[in-house]
């Protein structure tokens, strides 16, 4: 009895502590605008791309390319739970210039790996498409640009490769199953009360993945992203040449 009653203490005591030291912390105005780290050049092209462009010496011969969709899971329909990152899959799985499997053929026999060097990941508010590429080739950097263009807008969508990757996101879905996925579907709803990220689990919902209609992932990946919603990142020690034209043509 006398142990718990000293940790009870020893806890009350604690608690009014840090309620202490965060009653002193000064009023943050959360609408301010994080500011811009000034060695990143920020543009827009015609077809309002925007893009951000920094220097950096580490690694050495990299070029590091993200395509930024400012676009997720809260953008899905009740009929679409799970699409956003299903069309980030989808990307994957034949494009315009790179059908079927070509594009993870291509890059590997360049070298790249992937998971480490290409990889994506959809969440809420955002789904990124990640590139890293050896700069001693400028043929293949020029391609990694057309790689970003393709999963921006030209994924095939092919019905027989969205049936394969159902299966794959259904595995996925699974092996998330468990005591973290248990404990986030209580708190989600109570920390986001009224709002539609309690219900916008990135992963989706297992029956809409193994039930939509292919149209409707066509028109979730055409007709709710639209170029607007795109950015593009770069890291790279290469010296920036000027390009005949648009990295995301109009």
């Amino acid at each position: 009895m006398k142990t718990n009653a000293f940790k009870s203490l020893a806890m009350t005591g604690l608690l009014l502590v840090a309620v202490s030291v965060f009653s002193q912390q000064p009023v943050v105005d959360l609408t301010t605008p994080l500011a811009v780290d000034p060695n990143v050049k920020i543009g827009k092209l015609d077809n309002g791309l925007v893009y951000y462009i920094r220097k950096n010496k580490k690694p050495e011969k990299r070029i590091e390319l993200r395509l930024v969709v400012n676009a997720g899971s809260i953008l899905e329909n009740d009929d679409q739970q799970g699409l956003a990152h299903f069309m980030e899959h989808m990307n994957f799985n034949g494009t315009r210039t790179f059908p079927k499997n070509e594009l993870i053929d291509f890059l590997q026999k360049t070298g790249v790996k992937f998971g480490a060097d290409i990889n994506a990941y959809t969440s809420f508010d955002e789904t990124v498409y990640m590139l890293q590429l050896p700069t001693d080739d400028s043929v293949l950097v020029e391609n990694g640009y057309k790689v970003l263009e393709d999963w921006a807008h030209f994924a095939l969508l092919d019905n027989k490769e969205i049936d394969k990757e159902r299966g794959i996101i259904t595995e996925e879905w699974r092996l998330g199953l468990g005591a973290q996925d248990r404990m986030m579907k209580k708190f989600f709803p109570i920390i986001f009360k009224g709002s539609k990220y309690a219900d916008r689990i990135p992963i989706g919902k297992i029956e809409v993945i193994e039930n939509f209609k292919y149209e409707t992932l066509k028109n979730f990946g055409i007709g709710q992203i639209c170029r607007q919603l795109y950015w593009l990142v770069t890291s790279t020690r290469q010296k920036r040449k000027r390009r005949s034209k648009p990295i995301l043509a109009a």
